[in-house]
Order: structure tokens, then C-alpha cells, then sequence
């Protein structure tokens, strides 16, 4: 018996989860993402006319400072934040900018250049938004073209963090096209309720909470259906994962039933699914308690957090033919017992 489980010990050691990459991956990947899905919400309702008013102005040094709509726009300082994560996990943190030099073939590269684009475009419209006292007015052409190519790079950021991983091609569980789709809808609804925080924070700060109200509402119900959607893209991907073979089935038994339940169930289903959700549901009845759209945020974007975080830890690496050859002998040698 004790022959049995070493050898057993040392198959499993064989289709372990990987331990490369780790929580400074996903910090990097839910601050991307957020940041990014935050920007794309807050655009389209500057687009749609929805403005924070009254607009509250601060003198800094001299220079008067609009924060109408800072509110919206802040999402790229969050990926700019959540990008050194990216680099501390790199090993060799020198060799960083030589990785970034090659975008024919490395997608770290590719990556570097998009994150890059959309923050510098991103902070350029941030900085026009706090700056000059009439962004809510027509734009000019210039300032519309860097306005829609900043939220085309923050597609292509929230979509690249699902990319990154899905270049992996030895593991089932990111390997999949419906990993960018899930990261994209969570990204989506984290940022939106990034934007909701971030109104009701205005609100208090320029005295104006009632008049918000309907662009929180708003923003709130687009949360919710986003949501409903990232839970269905969940649900598929687990299934697509499943059925790739035996590592697929391995990672998917990891997250539901093995070491991450606890992780998937309490985490990823509980805080980013069940408890937003039931709390909005309350919200909606009792207005009057903002506290509650509080902890939905709260809860949302922990769940948010631990996805990642469940998705990168359950990654199992394809065995090599020599791996399933050591293990089919191992079974042979040392079959389990009847009860």
C-alpha cells in the first residue's frame, strides 16, 4: 500500500497545475481588464450625452481642473497600475524590453504595444476631460478620431489579456478562443461598476448625488445583463474545456470539485455572480441604502479578481508521450484494489 500511493504521488505530480505564473499575473490581468472595461463604458456615455453635472473645478497651481468627467475616464491609470505585475513575474525583469522588440512572434510584445497605445491615448483624453472646461460639447475631428481610437485599443487590451494566456498552446484550460470572450465580458462588467463607484463618488464629492441617480440606474441595469452574459460564457468555457481531453477534464475537476471549489464556488460563483445579483435585487426595492450598491461592487469585483486568479491556478500543461507512458506503467504495476 505504501509502494501504491507513492507511486500514485509521483503520477499526479506528472499532471500537476502549473506554478509559473501566479497572483502577479492575475493582479495583472483583472487591473487590465478593469481598467480597460471602465474606459469603453465611460466613453459610450460621454458619446450617449450623459454628463456628471454640476461639473465641480479645483484650482491646482494655478490651473483650474474639470473633473466632470474624470469619473468616466480614469480606467487607463488602472492598467498602467496592474502593468508592473506583468514585469515582476517575468523572472528576468532586464530582459523585459527585450521581449517587448519582437512582435512577429511574441505575443508579451504585442501586448506591450497595445497596453501602451491605450494608456498614452487614454490619459491624453483623461487629461483634454480635466483640462478644458467644454469636453462635453462637440469635439473637434482630431479630438473624436484619438477618442475612438483610445476605445479601440481598450477592446483590444480587455480582449489581449484573455489572448496572452490563450497563447499558451500545451494548456487546455487557456487554450480556447472562448477565453478573450470571457475575460472581454468580465472586463466589461467589472468596468462598469468601476464607473458606477466611481459616479457615486463624484456625487458625494460635488453634492450632487440625486441628480446621478439616473446615470447610475442606467449603467446598472447594462451591469446586470453583462453579468448574465459572463455567467452563460462561464458555463460554456467550463464545458468546452471538458471536453478537450484529459487535462481539460483534469483543470475543470480542479475548479469544481478539487483544491479551487472553495475558489470557484465561494469566489468566482458566490462573490462575482450570486451576491451581486441578490444585492442589486435589494437595491432596486430599497433605494434609499446606497450602502448596498456598495457591497455589490465590493463582492463584483473580488469575483472579478478571483476568475483570473481560478483560471490561471487551474492550468494543467499537456503531458508529453513519455509522461502517459511513465503513468499507464505506474497503473499496470500498481493497480488500485477492489473494495
Amino acid at each position: 500500500m505504501e509502494i501504491e500511493g507513492t507511486s500514485r504521488e509521483k503520477v499526479l505530480k506528472l499532471i500537476r497545475p502549473q506554478r509559473e505564473w501566479r497572483w502577479e499575473i492575475a493582479a495583472y490581468l483583472y487591473l487590465a481588464g478593469m481598467g480597460a472595461g471602465a474606459y469603453i463604458i465611460g466613453s459610450f456615455l460621454i458619446w450617449l450625452g450623459y454628463s456628471l453635472t454640476p461639473s465641480k473645478s479645483l484650482v491646482l497651481f494655478g490651473v483650474s481642473l474639470t473633473l466632470t468627467h474624470a469619473a468616466l475616464l480614469w480606467g487607463p491609470i488602472l492598467v498602467a497600475i496592474g502593468a508592473p505585475f506583468l514585469i515582476l513575474d517575468l523572472g528576468k525583469k532586464h530582459k523585459f524590453f527585450t521581449a517587448c522588440l519582437n512582435p512577429r512572434t511574441s505575443w508579451v510584445a504585442r501586448g506591450f504595444i497595445i497596453l501602451s497605445a491605450f494608456i498614452v491615448l487614454g490619459l491624453v483624453i483623461l487629461a483634454v476631460s480635466v483640462l478644458s472646461p467644454e469636453i462635453s460639447g462637440s469635439p473637434s475631428v482630431i479630438r473624436f478620431v484619438l477618442e475612438v481610437l483610445s476605445v479601440l485599443f481598450a477592446f483590444a487590451t480587455a480582449i489581449y489579456t484573455g489572448v496572452l494566456l490563450k497563447s499558451m498552446r500545451y494548456t487546455p484550460i487557456w487554450n480556447t478562443p472562448l477565453l478573450p470572450t470571457l475575460f472581454l465580458a468580465s472586463a466589461l462588467s467589472t468596468g462598469s461598476m468601476v464607473v458606477v463607484l466611481s459616479v457615486m463618488s463624484y456625487g458625494l464629492f460635488a453634492s450632487s448625488g440625486d441628480s446621478l441617480l439616473p446615470l447610475i440606474h442606467g449603467v446598472i441595469r447594462v451591469e446586470q445583463i453583462l453579468i448574465l452574459i459572463e455567467g452563460f460564457i462561464l458555463a460554456v468555457y467550463l464545458w468546452a474545456v471538458y471536453r478537450k481531453g484529459d487535462q481539460g477534464k483534469g483543470s475543470v475537476h480542479l475548479l469544481l470539485f478539487g483544491d479551487l471549489k472553495w475558489l470557484f464556488w465561494g469566489g468566482i460563483v458566490a462573490s462575482g455572480f450570486f451576491f451581486p445579483i441578490i444585492l442589486e435585487s435589494l437595491y432596486s426595492q430599497l433605494p434609499g441604502y446606497p450602502m448596498l450598491l456598495v457591497l455589490t461592487g465590493l463582492f463584483l469585483l473580488c469575483g472579478g479578481f478571483f476568475l483570473r486568479s481560478g483560471v490561471i491556478a487551474a492550468g494543467i500543461k499537456e503531458q508529453f508521450p513519455m509522461h502517459r507512458f511513465i503513468e499507464t506503467t505506474i497503473s499496470l504495476a500498481f493497480p488500485q484494489k477492489k473494495m
